[in-house]
């Protein structure tokens, strides 16, 4: 028995909208979610041919389709195995639909032209290949911090505001990462600030990263922990925190940003780069901050007296997040301030 010509324009309609719209929904994570350009642009290569090798025969397949007596519609609506409950399902789905349906196309083709089968199978391989990579980086995001301005609270320079107040400021102007740094406080009283931070992070999709205590990042699901030399090592605090958290830990000399790379930190701070209050130690200079930026491969924050009438000579080195402490929480007006040392950050990268 043969399937009729209706019958193959009716499958290869299907399945190379299907297999373009899933790459779409990839395509678009890639570009605005990862900022992946060589990732976008496969993808994108991926659904251009897919259009471009099947345009000969656009007009079979507009003739073809039934979309009104299409069972496949009436199955969909009742099929309660399509919910997604968050991105990763919504990521997983869109390649294994892809995939499939690519070689659906693949073999159908084979009835009609042999040469395009073999194109369409060169283009499955290739998203077998992208899912990989694109799996990879997406799974592994969170071991990156975002680029920018890294927040962290510092209350004994707020000028009166509290923690919160001053987290809240930093979130409306647009910081995406915000490090809990508490040591005025009683435990209890660290606890109560984390939780409330860490709900006010996880609903604006700001990263919350809590300063030396790996209690209280459990406690609160913080996104991860940021370590001094003298706390936990990296080692036996991934053992705790497992592999979906970011650690980063602070670094004052090459050879400690060096291990810290290799026992596996998602990011160093890089400082005190000038002379600070908020940390008890000597600066380490712009020469530390260019030596880390030749020789190590994890993000790094610079940090320590940035100010910001010195912040461009961090950008000019080309820092990959720069805290400013006193600087932000000590502002009168803390958007106004980061939408200035941003329109820096913005000029420096142009």
């Amino acid at each position: 028995m043969k399937i009729n010509e209706i019958g193959k324009y009716r499958i290869l309609d299907a399945n190379v909208n299907r297999v373009a719209e899933g790459i779409r929904v990839i395509e678009d994570i890639a570009r605005f979610d990862l900022e992946e350009k060589e990732l976008t642009d496969r993808l994108r290569n991926i659904r251009h041919i897919l259009r471009k090798n099947f345009q000969d025969i656009d007009k079979e397949f507009i003739l073809a389709r039934d979309s009104a007596h299409d069972i496949g519609k009436e199955i969909s609506n009742s099929n309660e195995n399509d919910k997604k409950t968050d991105e990763t399902q919504i990521i997983l789905a869109n390649f294994k639909r892809v995939t499939e349906g690519l070689r659906v196309i693949e073999e159908i083709t084979k009835l009609i032209d042999y040469k395009k089968s073999k194109i369409i199978e060169s283009l499955r391989y290739e998203t077998y290949y992208i899912e990989k990579e694109f799996n990879l980086k997406f799974f592994n995001r969170k071991n990156k911090i975002p680029k920018g301005i890294y927040g962290i609270t510092a209350e004994n320079f707020a000028n009166g505001k509290t923690n919160i107040e001053c987290v809240k400021e930093m979130i409306k102007a647009g910081i995406k990462i915000i490090q809990y740094r508490e040591k005025n406080k009683t435990i209890n009283e660290k606890l109560k600030e984390a939780r409330e931070i860490a709900k006010l992070c996880k609903e604006n999709n700001v990263i919350f990263i809590v300063n030396d205590h790996i209690e209280i990042a459990l406690l609160v699901d913080a996104d991860g922990v940021h370590l001094g030399q003298e706390d936990l090592d990296i080692k036996s605090a991934r053992k705790i925190l497992g592999d979906n958290k970011i650690i980063g830990i602070s670094t004052h000399a090459i050879e400690e940003a060096k291990k810290a790379e290799k026992d596996g930190a998602d990011y160093i701070g890089v400082g005190p780069i000038f002379p600070t209050t908020t940390k008890d130690r000597k600066p380490v200079g712009l020469e530390y901050l260019k030596q880390v930026n030749k020789s190590i491969n994890i993000p790094f924050v610079a940090i320590g007296g940035i100010k910001e009438h010195n912040i461009d000579e961090i950008l000019d080195i080309g820092a990959y997040s720069i805290s400013l402490v006193s600087e932000i929480v000590g502002a009168d007006d803390i958007v106004e301030k980061v939408k200035r040392l941003n329109e820096k950050i913005v000029r420096s990268k142009k």
